[in-house]
This record gives C-alpha cells, sequence and structure tokens, in this order.
C-alpha cells in the first residue's frame, strides 16, 4: 500500500475549496460540474458538431478521447486507487461536507473526473486547437468541483489532469505514427 498522507497545506487548500469559499449558492453548480450524466446531452451534441465540421478529424478525436479516457479510468481505479489509503475528504473529515452523488467509494487517489475530463479535452484540441479554450477549462471546473464537493484533496485532482493528459499524449502520439506514417 503507498501511503500518501494529506499535507498541512494540502489540508488547507481543501478546507478553503470546500468550506470557506463554498456557500448554497454554488452547490447546485458545483454539483452539476461534478456529475457527468448531467453533461451527457452537451457533449453529445458537441461532439456531432465536430464531426459534422470534420468528419474525419472528429471521429478521430472520438476514438482518441475514448481510448485515453478508458484505459486511463482503468489503470487509476482497478490499480492505483486499490494501491494507495487516501480517503476522500468528505468521508475522513466530519467538517468537510460531500456534496452530490458522485463521491461513491472510499479511495480518493486519484480522481477519475480529472483524469477523464482532460484526457477527452486533449484529444479533441490535438483535432481542432480553438477547442482546447472550451474543453481545458471545463476540465479545471470539474477537478475544482470535486475539491469542492469534497470528493478529493487537489493533489488528487492534479494527479487526475496529469495521468489523463498523459493517456491522451501517450495515444495521440501512436495513432499519428499509424495513421500518418
Amino acid at each position: 500500500m503507498l501511503k500518501l498522507p494529506v499535507s498541512k497545506m494540502e489540508l488547507d487548500l481543501t478546507y478553503l475549496i470546500a468550506g470557506k469559499w463554498s456557500n448554497t449558492h454554488w452547490d447546485k453548480f458545483m454539483i452539476t460540474m461534478s456529475n457527468p450524466y448531467r453533461w451527457l446531452v452537451p457533449t453529445l451534441t458537441f461532439v456531432m458538431v465536430l464531426i459534422y465540421l470534420d468528419w474525419e478529424a472528429g471521429l478521430l478525436a472520438v476514438v482518441l478521447g475514448s481510448l485515453s479516457a478508458s484505459v486511463g479510468d482503468a489503470v487509476n481505479s482497478r490499480l492505483l486507487k486499490k494501491k494507495t489509503d487516501r480517503v476522500r475528504p468528505g468521508k475522513q473529515f466530519q467538517d468537510i461536507r460531500s456534496l452530490g452523488t458522485m463521491n461513491y467509494g472510499k479511495k480518493s487517489f486519484p480522481s477519475n473526473h480529472a483524469s477523464n475530463t482532460m484526457a477527452f479535452a486533449l484529444a479533441f484540441s490535438f483535432m481542432f486547437s480553438w477547442a482546447a479554450w472550451i474543453l481545458i477549462p471545463l476540465s479545471l471546473m470539474v477537478g475544482y468541483s470535486r475539491i469542492y464537493c469534497g470528493a478529493h484533496f487537489p493533489l488528487d485532482v492534479f494527479a487526475g489532469w496529469i495521468l489523463g493528459a498523459s493517456w491522451s499524449v501517450l495515444f495521440y502520439y501512436l495513432i499519428s505514427l499509424g495513421y500518418l506514417g
């Protein structure tokens, strides 16, 4: 079991985001940002528009994003979460709220939400560079919402972004070797 202690600075930042900076007016928005099922229709609409604009690049982005997020999600949940001892803040500290329904399980490292959204954001940004201005900030907001909702510590989210980006870069490289080569 890999020990990943929560530093004082990380705990302070978690309390700042999930406590001091939170209020009931933002709760519903953050729960929505944190729930991928609420993003299904806008995401599919966005993907269809991209495929309409350039079907080949759009389909390649879907394949790249799906591959990157699927492999990343499997590695994160079946390997990393089982091999680390980090417990979700909302389950570890009674004074950190656990908002929404997307806080299943006890383990928090790494954030699959952050990993998956960054994998898709980069995959689509590789094919449509202008999409980076929309999708990367959305991924960052999803990660922030995971801290706000008491599901993750900042390191969990940061690691998720890095892992999702890494899978996307790796598969983009491999696909481009075969596709363009």
